[in-house]
């Protein structure tokens, strides 16, 4: 858009100073040339087109006066290019016409080239500060882009680091009351049995009986309480990202994408079946790769275990081996479970949420 106001601004001033030393009729197609010479510079962009239009400008000057004034307009392209010094052929119409132009116009036309070199310069830096200032918008925006997937994977884990000190206190708090609470209870009803074995009251013997059953109310609530906190205490992530660490035979690549929350029994069977056909590929495969992925979809939980070997096994001849123990789990879980070999051996298994 600078180029075309700069432009415009010498145009004006070229075509002034034509129309006040000739007839309008003897300048308009020298308004219309260069007019239409300046478009196609502008249009195209092309040094090599704006060299060869200004050498053909030059040579009309020369053959006809009333080109020279729009010289500086045709020169501008050239200016600050590897081109420039082609402008010094304006200096050949300027010659040959030196006498048929008042001195007014040839200082004029000298003022005019000065500024437009000038406007060309301010032009080019202006363009270089605009590059400059989309450059460094587009660096910060990378630069902050960036800082704020650090700032994800923080929060991210700093979510993990929580949760995984809340079932670590969930552990501890389960293992206190086992320990401590359960065994006096367990002591408390041992006791009151034998103070019910030498008993010869009757009603003493009825009163600790129900004090008792009380006892052993309260020790099978606290027993229930205990699993729960151990089974919620489980963190499946940890657990297959700690199997996977100790799995050294070859490359495994994990995907987790569970959001919500997962039965106990579930975990312990996904955690048995991660083993075992871990403990598969060791043993019966030649490749060298795993995946294991896992996700979560509206209805169902979902399990593919990959590996890229060779081998192929025969699953019908796999009864009591590791593939039938994967197959039970996946049974008590009322899910589905489906073989791949047509590339490497693929397990697929989906069970239901609720």
């Amino acid at each position: 858009m600078g180029n075309i106001l700069n432009k415009l601004i010498i145009f004006i001033g070229s075509a002034g100073m034509l129309l006040l030393e000739h007839d309008p009729y003897e300048a308009i197609i020298a308004i219309s040339i260069a007019i239409a010479a300046s478009g196609l510079m502008e249009y195209f962009n092309n040094e090599k087109l704006s060299k060869l239009l200004f050498v053909a400008y030059a040579l009309l000057s020369a053959a006809f006066l009333q080109f020279v004034f729009f010289l500086p307009l045709m020169a501008y392209d050239l200016f600050k290019t590897e081109g420039q010094t082609l402008t010094l052929m304006a200096l050949i119409p300027y010659a040959l016409h030196f006498n048929s132009l008042s001195s007014s116009s040839v200082y004029t036309l000298i003022i005019v080239f000065i500024i437009v070199f000038l406007l060309k310069a301010r032009a080019i830096n202006e363009n270089n500060l605009r590059q400059d200032y989309i450059d460094q918008r587009d660096y910060l925006t990378e630069v902050s882009l960036s800082l704020e997937e650090k700032i994800n994977e923080l929060v991210i884990k700093q979510d993990i680091d929580v949760n995984f000190a809340t079932l670590n206190e969930r552990n501890r708090i389960a293992r206190e009351i086992h320990d401590n609470v359960g065994h006096l209870l367990s002591s408390s009803i041992l006791q009151i049995g034998a103070i019910m074995a030498v008993s010869k009251e009757e009603n003493t013997i009825k009163s600790l009986e129900a004090v008792k059953d009380t006892l052993n109310a309260g020790m099978n609530s606290i027993r229930d309480s205990v699993h729960n906190l151990h089974d919620n205490s489980i963190d499946l992530y940890a657990e297959i990202d700690r199997i996977i660490k100790n799995f050294t035979y070859c490359k495994v690549k994990l995907s987790y994408d569970i959001t919500g929350d997962m039965p106990a029994k579930a975990k312990y069977s996904i955690i048995a079946i991660i083993k075992e056909a871990l403990s598969n590929v060791m043993k019966h495969s030649d490749g060298d790769f795993v995946s294991i992925s896992l996700y979560e979809h509206p209805k169902l939980f979902q399990l593919i275990i990959y590996d890229n070997g060779s081998k192929k096994s025969d699953l019908g001849a796999a009864t009591g081996m590791g593939i039938e123990s994967i197959k039970q789990r996946v049974s008590s879980l009322d899910g589905i479970i489906n073989f791949d070999q047509s590339k490497g051996f693929k397990i697929f298994i989906s069970f239901m949420k609720s």
